[in-house]
């Protein structure tokens, strides 16, 4: 049983429309089912806002009609999630903002700051409402955030990769773990290295014996680069050892950079084979 975890907030943004599918809701319902913590499942639509001046009464019709589409959209989904809970028997509460793309952002991190944990779906484009949602939910909430790719519906925590580099982030993320540590069968801390030799605070061999005496069941492993690409190390060795989910400091080099010139954490976020468990 995962201990420790007594209130996730579940993220969708999307329109729900028939083909809309989302792996963070029964991700985030078996997860609250297992820790038999309370989920609150945020169901938000942006609201279209269009100044009234220089727009014809036609075109103010058509945006009030689609905002009144979205939001309904995110009623019924808000609906749907409802029944499920119920058959999961998960203590589950619902929200379904409708607002301006600033504001869904606001109401999104003050949530997150009043929950454990937050999950929402994966997006694999930088540039879209999702990854913005994303980003300000991991740099601003002070939570750790759990990003869901689809496919992986069901909550599993058997075996768990930590991605250490001896960074503050990747120590941040290792005490938000811990409840997801403490109860898998077992926890491989993984350092991916270059040519040089690196000191055993930068490997995984500085914080096993912390997370022993946190009594998680660790196993260190030290692994080259391939082609120097740290996140393709990780999503192969991710693939190869069948992991449930991967543990790591987002952004250790600024999001900018990352943007420009690419980054673990971009790359990971595009693609990734297990969740993603990051703390900022």
């Amino acid at each position: 049983m995962i201990q420790n975890i007594n209130s996730v907030l579940i993220g969708l943004t999307k329109e729900f429309g028939p083909d809309e599918t989302s792996s963070a809701l029964g991700y985030g319902l078996s997860l609250a089912q297992q820790a038999e913590a309370h989920a609150t499942v945020q169901a938000a639509s942006v609201k279209l806002d269009m100044s009234s001046a220089g727009i014809g009464k036609v075109v103010a019709s058509l945006v009030q009609e689609e905002n009144q589409r979205l939001h309904a959209l995110a009623q019924a989904a808000a609906c749907g999630v409802q029944a499920n809970a119920a058959v999961a028997g998960v203590a589950c509460s619902f929200e379904t903002p409708h607002l301006s793309y600033p504001a869904l952002l606001s109401a999104f991190r003050t949530q997150a700051r009043l929950h454990d944990l937050t999950i929402v779906d994966a997006e694999s484009e930088a540039l879209t409402i999702d990854r913005g949602l994303i980003d300000t939910l991991l740099m601003d909430s002070g939570r750790p955030l759990l990003v869901v790719p689809m496919g992986q519906d069901t909550f599993r925590a058997g075996r768990i990769i930590l991605a250490w580099d001896g960074s503050g982030r990747a120590a941040r993320a290792a005490a938000d773990a811990l409840p997801f540590l403490r109860a898998a069968e077992t926890v491989e801390v993984v350092s991916v290295t270059g040519e040089k030799d690196l000191p055993d605070t930068v490997l995984g061999a500085g914080i096993a014996p912390h997370l022993t005496r946190h009594g998680v069941n660790t196993v260190v492993q030290t692994l080259p680069a391939m082609e120097g690409d740290v996140a393709e190390t990780l999503r192969n060795h991710a693939t190869l050892t069948r992991a449930d989910m991967i543990v790591m400091g987002g952004y250790v080099h600024s999001r900018l950079r990352e943007l420009m010139f690419g980054g673990v954490t971009q790359s990971l976020l595009k693609q990734s084979p297990v969740p993603l468990l990051l703390s900022y």
